[in-house]
């Protein structure tokens, strides 16, 4: 793959939403510890500290990934969720609708409640959550401003959640389309990112994405250059000991960072 106008057509072509939260997200998948249990409690923790809050919250995702700002709801007042392709949008349309058929997120719901103390209050904060999005939006990485045509208010909070790694083929992609991300984000703003690291691809219905291979020493290096102070770094080491023929990634990378100044967006990573 040559360039991010390729990657960007073959993910519209044939990345299988409903295949990738099956694959990755749903209850009875095998990376479930790893995609969302292991890494729930460092952030919740993120939000309940009282840091973290807001009127916006932006959350982009390579895929119909929208579990993480479960914790998130309870502290801003309107979320705005970004999806890279027209299907991976529709998905979440459905859910955030009520719709029949929908993708079930209760377990995370759940999850993430018994976590609070309360594990029956799972409805309501699926309730709230779907209450404060206010808008499904698709996004191009390679723009200033990736949400174009839609304009908004820079966010108190941006979520990346396995983003940017899945939207280029090199590095220096990667570094253009943080700095095109990060427009989103008012300066002292809370960037939140979350990434597969030592990933060369993944499986999705049968079909291999590739996927840029990054360690924690050049995502430190890419949000320094960024403008961004680190706050706080997790790495989660893999806990799936099979399946590398569905995604090799050897570990998870959570960082929580603050927007310094304005960055200089790029076009095209």
């Amino acid at each position: 793959m040559s360039s991010f106008s390729e990657l960007k057509e073959l993910h519209d072509r044939h990345l299988d939403a409903p295949m990738v939260l099956e694959t990755f997200t749903a209850n009875d998948s095998a990376f479930l510890g790893d995609s969302v249990i292991q890494m729930l409690p460092s952030f919740n923790k993120i939000f309940t500290s009282g840091a973290v809050k807001g009127e916006l919250l932006i959350a982009l995702s390579i895929a119909p990934y929208f579990h993480w700002t479960f914790p998130a709801c309870d502290y801003f007042t309107d979320i705005i969720l970004g999806a890279s392709t027209d299907q991976c949008v529709a998905v979440i349309e459905k859910w955030w609708r009520n719709d029949p058929g929908a993708v079930d997120w209760s377990h995370a719901a759940k999850a993430l409640c018994e976590l609070q103390g309360n594990r029956d209050a799972w409805p309501e904060k699926q309730n709230m959550l779907q209450r404060k999005i206010k808008n499904v939006v698709k996004y191009d990485i390679s723009k200033c401003n990736p949400l174009s045509p839609t304009t908004l208010p820079q966010a108190d909070c941006l979520i990346l959640p396995h983003c940017l790694e899945a939207h280029v083929t090199n590095k220096e992609g990667f570094c253009s389309a943080l700095r095109n991300a990060s427009t989103l984000l008012k300066n002292g703003g809370h960037l939140i990112m979350i990434a597969s690291l030592e990933a060369t691809f993944y499986m999705i219905a049968g079909f291999k994405f590739p996927h840029l291979c990054i360690d924690e020493s050049f995502v430190r290096k890419a949000l320094s250059e960024a403008d961004y102070v680190i706050e706080e770094l997790q790495v989660f080491p893999r806990k799936v000991n099979q399946l590398y023929d569905v995604i090799d990634y050897s570990s998870v990378i959570l960082v929580h960072a603050r927007k310094a100044i304005p960055v200089t967006c790029t076009q095209k990573p």
